[in-house]
């Protein structure tokens, strides 16, 4: 064998080995590529199947979040309908339902009875105090236009629009445009607004809160006449 043939034989072993390498790089490379395509695969049919039953549970968490308002608007309902038919026994059917309305969407049965006690004409009233309050404008907001009677259990702000001749150390409001009266009392807090002169009432358990306000004598001051009065 000369060094022709040795050589020759050196080359094709070597070019068998690149081709045997080749082939197992394919191979390989084919079955990472199919376990690619494989997982890819199982991976997207996992994620369909995870949003799917996700979409599904809100689904169903949404009807019992709905169910859950419409029984607690049930209970609330009845609870409602138990206080109104202890409140009013044989009263008008109608009535019962409205007030059952109310209160299951939140109305206190104490407000309930304050507006029942506003109801008819004020009688028998006695006066309890006659006060002069300032009133509070923009250009002047001094400690007189603040009123507490009754040890605390009524105060009373006035405000209004400042006229032309207002200064800011003088009270001066224009008794030609409306008021607001602010009331804070014992039960809750009321604000009456009108033009001069004007009266609101304040509920009580038996009787009522009549008062009257009026352009008072003094300068820049509203008159503020409260009266206690039974209800005809």
């Amino acid at each position: 064998m000369d060094f022709f043939e040795t050589r020759e034989r050196y080359r094709r072993r070597e070019m068998k080995g690149y081709v045997s390498l080749l082939m197992r790089v394919f191979v390989v490379g084919g079955v990472l590529w199919v376990g690619w395509l494989w997982g890819h695969a199982e991976t997207g049919s996992l994620r369909a199947e995870a949003d799917r039953a996700l979409y599904e549970n809100n689904q169903q968490i949404s009807e019992l979040r709905n169910d859950l308002q419409r029984l607690e608007m049930e209970l609330a309902e009845a609870q409602a309908k138990n206080k109104v038919d202890d409140l009013a026994q044989g009263n008008d059917a109608n009535l019962k339902a409205l007030v059952t309305k109310k209160i299951a969407r939140g109305v206190k049965p104490a407000q309930i009875m304050q507006a029942i006690q506003t109801l008819g004409r004020p009688t028998s009233c006695r006066e309890l105090e006659n006060r002069n309050i300032a009133v509070a404008t923009p250009l002047y907001g001094g400690p007189e236009s603040k009123v507490t009677l009754f040890d605390g259990g009524l105060n009373l702000h006035v405000e209004g629009e400042a006229d032309k001749k207002s200064a800011r150390e003088v009270p001066s409001y224009d008794p030609k445009l409306p008021v607001t009266v602010r009331m804070a009392f014992l039960d809750g807090q009321k604000v009456e607004s009108g033009t001069l002169p004007f009266q609101t009432v304040i509920p009580a358990e038996n009787w009522v809160l009549l008062l009257n306000f009026e352009a008072s004598e003094l300068h820049g001051y509203v008159a503020a006449q409260i009266m206690s009065c039974t209800q005809r």
